[in-house]
């Protein structure tokens, strides 16, 4: 007799294989309805920026009122020469829409339809109706904190940068992970950077403008941020991050601060197991130390199977790299990395309105509605 569980799983992948087929086909007519009726659902604000040689689109979802990071984050941009075209996945307060045409070139209103990438890709055709091609655009989302701090060097590296699709960090997913497809690797979908010469290119906007409008969640994470860069890639053009997860695995496996290693590994052990929950016990009686504990990981750790899940690790590991944002997603990993970072006070160096969201963003009791 076959196992419960057994029969369960086969038919969650069986739905998942089905889903996988039948949403995008779905995306496509949603994507079809939704340009047909796009001039008389999406609203457009002129505002009083003017156009320059860069430009900035932000996607929000905060119909509960603009938070005061989202201004500073704009200001951030604009100052550092940016125009910004700000996207909201939902209607604006008078109020905040009158604050952000003093901010922005674009306010851009839109039915909360295709996630992340649906409201990219609306950014992207306000420019295309206007034939507008910057020197670089920058495609970002108010699922995290950015910048934490005035002194960050991200844009600078953005502009230095030789890549045509750039972010901020390079991740390797669960499944390429477990497979040992190493290389793998998407740009985490909060922050893009595309170059000129890729927009130079037909192919960029054609993406973007067949690109069917997914109401899945997971279907969007796999269909587009998983998908994306290699898209391009097999196009001719590179892909790079400020940051990669190889990085932050080679800092754990090189770390040689033993109470250092001793919170990391504790801090993951809290929340999964990738072979470390054994060992935690004879950490914790003293008869192996944090950093043999590490040695005797090592090959897991390699492979990324172990003690790794890199931005959303101990906030040491955060700290140690300067990493200019912080995600606001509720997942157990963000959740306890960021009341770690409180309780040890490694946010007092941020951004004032940051630091204030952020202390108290998990005592709140309900989601807030711009965690994706």
């Amino acid at each position: 007799m076959v196992p419960l569980w057994k029969i369960k799983r086969e038919s969650i992948r069986i739905g998942r294989q089905a889903s996988s087929f039948i949403i995008p086909i779905f995306g496509y007519f949603r994507k079809l309805l939704y340009d047909f009726r796009r001039k008389s659902r999406v609203k457009v604000y002129q505002g009083i920026s003017d156009l320059r040689d860069e430009v900035s689109i932000l996607l929000i979802f905060q119909p509960s009122g603009l938070l005061e990071s989202t201004i500073t984050q704009i200001k951030w941009l604009s100052d550092a020469g940016m125009s910004v075209v700000v996207v909201s996945n939902s209607n604006l307060a008078f109020k905040d829409r009158e604050a952000l045409k003093k901010l922005c070139y674009l306010i851009v209103e839109r039915p909360n339809i295709g996630y992340d990438f649906g409201g990219y890709r609306e950014g992207i055709l306000q420019l295309y109706d206007r034939r507008i091609t910057p020197k670089f655009l920058y495609v970002m989302n108010d699922s995290i904190w950015l910048p934490l701090s005035s002194t960050t060097d991200l844009i600078y590296q953005s502009r230095a940068a030789k890549e045509d699709v750039w972010g901020i960090f390079l991740s390797l997913d669960a499944k390429p992970r477990e497979k040992g497809l190493l290389d793998d690797e998407h740009i985490q979908s909060f922050f893009f950077r595309f170059s000129f010469s890729i927009m130079q290119d037909r192919r960029f906007w054609r993406y973007w403008k067949r690109m069917p409008l997914i109401n899945s969640k997971r279907m969007v994470i796999k269909l587009r941020e998983l998908k994306m860069g290699n898209y391009f890639k097999k196009l001719g053009y590179e892909i790079g991050a400020m940051y990669n997860w190889k990085q932050v695995r080679d800092y754990i496996l090189n770390a040689s601060d033993e109470n250092e290693m001793y919170a990391i590994i504790k801090h993951q052990c809290k929340l999964r197991d990738g072979g470390a929950k054994s060992i935690l016990p004879s950490m914790d009686s003293g008869r192996l130390s944090a950093l043999n504990a590490r040695d005797r990981l090592r090959e897991r750790i390699e492979k990324n199977q172990a003690l790794f899940y890199s931005f959303a690790m101990h906030p040491y590991i955060m700290v140690k790299f300067g990493f200019p944002f912080l995600k606001k997603a509720y997942s157990d990993e963000m959740i306890a990395m960021r009341r770690e970072l409180v309780r040890l006070g490694l946010h007092n160096d941020f951004l004032p309105e940051v630091r204030e969201e952020v202390a108290k963003w998990d005592s709140a009791s309900t989601d807030h509605p711009t965690v994706r």
